[in-house]
């Protein structure tokens, strides 16, 4: 229901009449219609391989992403719940004890790991949900258009990027998105401090 409708298309009452039951019983077995969309997230989750350890925190780190954005694409209309909870559940918890030890092997401090833990999910899963709306597409002819139009003197990085934007590569977009986020874990350096380096 939620892949074909979304959350807006989604309701206990909906999910009641669809299994032929009270929607009170449904609310009986999860307690709440937010519980029930944490369970689904879950579920949605477990539908894809999650990475085993490999014993390299950098593709761990890297596999955990890939497996978001498989996610994002079998399951555009109910990915954004995965910013709504801090875990959805045991496959949650699965992939999020891969990423922080992915972090403590890194070496960071348990203060530090718990952070940029957090922050990696909202990362990856930003670049998966932008890309799913349609961020990451080479441009269209209006958009081409519209900024081809744009005065080279005021922006002459736009205009240099250009061509790259006509032809962009989603893939590569997020083996380097990913890539510099990860070349930037180390146990010290700016992230620690706050300064620019």
């Amino acid at each position: 229901m939620l892949d074909a409708a979304g959350e807006e298309g989604f309701s206990v009452r909906k999910v009641g009449a669809a299994m032929g039951i009270d929607p009170m019983t449904v609310l009986h077995h999860f307690r709440s219609k937010e519980e029930l969309l944490r369970q689904i997230a879950d579920r949605a989750l477990g539908s894809i391989a999650l990475p085993e350890p490999s014993g390299t925190w950098q593709a761990d780190l890297m596999n955990v992403a890939i497996a978001y954005r498989e996610l994002a694409r079998r399951h555009p209309r109910l990915f954004h719940l995965h910013f709504r909870f801090h875990a959805t559940g045991m496959a949650d918890h699965v992939s999020s004890e891969i990423v922080y030890r992915a972090l403590l092997d890194a070496g960071l401090p348990p203060e530090r790991a718990a952070g940029l833990g957090l922050s990696f999910y909202a990362f990856v899963l930003g670049f998966a949900l932008a890309e799913i709306e349609g961020l990451l597409k080479p441009l269209d002819g209006t958009q081409e258009q519209e900024m081809a139009g744009l005065a080279v003197e005021t922006f002459p990085a736009t205009a240099a990027l250009l061509p790259a934007f006509r032809s962009l590569d989603s893939d590569q977009a997020f083996t380097d998105a990913v890539g510099a986020f990860i070349a930037g874990i180390t146990p010290g350096g700016a992230a620690r401090t706050g300064r620019a380096a």
